[in-house]
């Protein structure tokens, strides 16, 4: 039986797996993410289907709407202020265009208003051709890890934190260089300053 894994044709794309990353700390985080993504999305992800999974916008926009439902609960039971917070999920989105496709990438702007609504600074948000074209997907990875960070902090459960050595990595790095990469500190969860 064979697979086909990446491109058609069953030839393996190496862009839509993580085979390239060699450190193993941010491999657990993307172990993590696929975890806690597969677990709200009712799918089952991990490194070499979560780049193909998500790739339409579809996907994230799905997420999105999980995300909202824990963001309008903490909204009305909450009073601690945790900044704004958007009014809803992204609307109109379609879940099953090709990963190329104008439809695509109309989700994916979708998405990425909705992440910036969130919140998630700036310089955490991957572009369209982060995923698009598969030009980084560690940012790709490092935008979800920050979405996590804030759906956990409107109640959604999400076991996303890193392994110590990562945060402590990242929180040397804020020490060393300031302001600088304190939302990436966080994202990886390091303590905020």
């Amino acid at each position: 039986m064979s697979r086909t894994r990446g491109k058609a044709g069953g030839k393996y794309d190496r862009r839509m797996s993580f085979d390239d990353v060699k450190d193993e700390r941010m491999l657990v985080m993307v172990d993590k993410l696929c975890c806690w993504m597969g677990g709200v999305l009712d799918e089952t992800l991990n490194r070499e289907n979560l780049i193909t999974s998500i790739r339409n916008g579809g996907a994230l926009c799905k997420l999105a709407e999980f995300i909202q439902e824990s963001v309008d609960e903490h909204k009305q039971n909450n009073e601690d202020d945790i900044g704004d917070l958007p009014k809803s999920a992204p609307q109109g989105f379609n879940p099953d265009c090709s990963a190329r496709s104008m439809e695509a990438r109309q989700n994916m702007s979708k998405f990425l208003d909705w992440v910036r609504e969130m919140r998630v600074p700036e310089s955490s948000i991957f572009g369209h051709d982060d995923l698009l074209k598969l030009k980084g997907k560690m940012n790709v990875v490092n935008t979800l890890l920050a979405v996590a960070r804030r759906a956990k902090e409107c109640g959604m459960a999400a076991d996303i934190d890193a392994p110590p050595k990562i945060a402590n990595a990242f929180k040397g790095l804020e020490e060393k260089f300031g302001k600088k990469f304190e939302h990436t500190a966080t994202a990886f969860g390091g303590e905020k300053k």
